[in-house]
């Protein structure tokens, strides 16, 4: 099989099983969209296990930055201009990270941030439903591509 067709075939088959854990179970807890995200962003940052550790470590950082910018929001009177600043300094934080070889995917901070921001910011236990989505949605894509990479070989080398 064309290995295009193959990732295509491993990622359908991948998704389906994503949208029954992440809908159709959902005392899970897993955020579908989250873990979407996630996928795209392990595939962005080049896939194989190299992508896992360039973005996993920046994303959950990011949330948990992010998670801890809400709460000083909110402990400074939770206004408008406590948000634009507490936010800036996040951007900054966000950019500033990549000095460290672990935290350098800065895409993947600003998704992670994006993502926290988007289950509706709050300090309560979203913020470990949004790190476990990541990880679920980044094992995916490790997943699907190994699959798809398994099915473009030709049916001797699979036995």
């Amino acid at each position: 099989m064309k290995p295009l067709i193959a990732l295509a075939v491993s990622i359908a088959v991948l998704v389906a099983v994503w949208v029954y854990l992440s809908i159709g179970l959902p005392a899970l807890k897993l955020i579908p969209w989250i873990g979407f995200v996630a996928w795209a962003t392990f595939f962005a940052a080049g896939g194989g296990k190299a992508a896992i550790v360039r973005t996993l470590p920046p994303a959950i950082a990011a949330v948990l930055l992010t998670a801890l910018t809400m709460f000083a929001v909110g402990h400074a009177g939770g206004g408008l201009p406590a948000l634009i600043v507490l936010i800036a300094v996040l951007a900054f934080l966000l950019v500033f990270m990549a000095g460290h070889h672990v935290l350098a995917y800065t895409p993947a901070a600003f998704l992670g941030a994006a993502t926290y921001f988007g289950t509706g910011g709050k300090i309560d236990d979203s913020i470990g439903f949004v790190i476990v989505s990541w990880i679920v949605g980044v094992a995916f894509g490790y997943v699907s591509e190994r699959f798809g990479a398994r099915l473009s070989k030709p049916a001797a080398a699979n036995g």
